[in-house]
């Protein structure tokens, strides 16, 4: 007797995240050092894009200003590393601060439906570089930052003081990890069942005593939170700052990471942040284009028109092909 194509699926699915974390840990060992940090910048990465997925998966909000969630938390660590605070309590508070400033623009979210709420994150994401150089204390006006990071040192039974970069890329991992599996509970939780309710019909999740208003909020201060944590280990992993590193082209380029990955999928987040950064790193190898932001534009078209549902979701319906007749039977 055949096994269920349900439990086929959840295998298949084991056996690729078991692949994926075996393949990480194994990264120390096989690369070198120049790409080791390359790919916790793509951890990073997957982190604010994940942000995204969750906000617009769940809630159908657009939001094309999560760039700037990524420089509060950069900022914020900077600073909470400057009075002396720990690594970890850092990491957590700069997350914290990244969460409230979402909440606190989602708010008009309450009050406005369709592509308002998209124009006034982009907006805002707008603002952020020249408002950020007008705090001298806190960015480094024009000229940017640097960033203390004298107390991230590896503990010393791992014996990796002439080795950071492998004890950066673990933290990463470890973080990104933790916030992917917290993300999946959320999602298949009573909370986040709730939350789905509310992009499908407000109306039907109202009557059925869901908190609209606190739905939409919380979810934004999630991704905003997301997008906080991969500011901050960005400033670990890059200790420079400059605002004009959070401006809108990188909300642009987070939002359709998460398109062009698939929405509403966790692998999505991964796929699409592989894009993001897959995509030129190929155009300069081959040599084709001078442009880097061009050769991201032409695929990013080439995908939207293979793939309008996201690579992921092409995928996936490649899996739902009639099986032959001899299955059948």
């Amino acid at each position: 007797m055949s096994r269920p194509p349900q439990s086929q699926n959840s295998r298949a699915r084991l056996a690729a995240t078991a692949a994926a974390l075996g393949a990480a840990v194994l990264l120390p060992v096989i690369v070198n050092r120049g790409l080791l940090e390359d790919f916790s910048r793509v951890f990073v990465l997957i982190l604010a894009v994940l942000g995204v997925n969750l906000l617009t998966s769940t809630t159908g909000l657009i939001s094309l200003g999560h760039g700037v969630f990524v420089g509060i938390g950069a900022f914020a660590m900077a600073n909470l590393l400057d009075e002396n605070i720990p690594v970890i309590v850092a990491l957590v508070l700069a997350t914290a601060v990244a969460g409230f400033a979402g909440m606190i623009v989602s708010l008009p979210a309450l009050r406005v439906r369709g592509p308002y709420l998209a124009l006034i994150t982009l907006g805002l994401s707008v603002m952020f570089p020249p408002i950020g150089r007008r705090l001298g204390k806190i960015t480094g006006s024009a000229l940017g930052r640097s960033v203390e990071v004298d107390g991230f040192d590896p503990p010393d039974f791992l014996r990796l003081d002439e080795r950071p970069h492998i004890w950066n890329y673990v933290v990463c991992l470890t973080v990104v990890a933790a916030w992917f599996l917290l993300t999946r509970n959320l999602l298949n939780s009573r909370i986040g069942r709730a939350i789905r309710a509310t992009k499908d019909h407000e109306h039907a999740a109202a009557a059925f005593g869901i908190n609209i208003s606190m739905a939409k909020t919380g979810t934004f201060g999630i991704s905003a939170a997301m997008a906080g944590t991969a500011g901050a280990l960005q400033a670990i992993i890059d200790p420079y700052l400059n605002t004009n590193d959070y401006d809108w082209t990188l909300s642009l380029k987070l939002y359709t990471s998460a398109v062009i990955g698939g929405l509403g999928s966790l692998l999505g987040a991964v796929v699409g942040a592989v894009i993001y950064v897959g995509l030129p790193w190929l155009n300069e190898v081959l040599g084709l284009l001078d442009s880097p932001s061009l050769a991201f534009g032409l695929g990013l078209l080439v995908v939207i028109m293979v793939a309008p549902n996201g690579v992921v979701g092409l995928l996936a319906r490649f899996k739902k092909k009639p099986r032959s007749s001899q299955d059948g039977d």
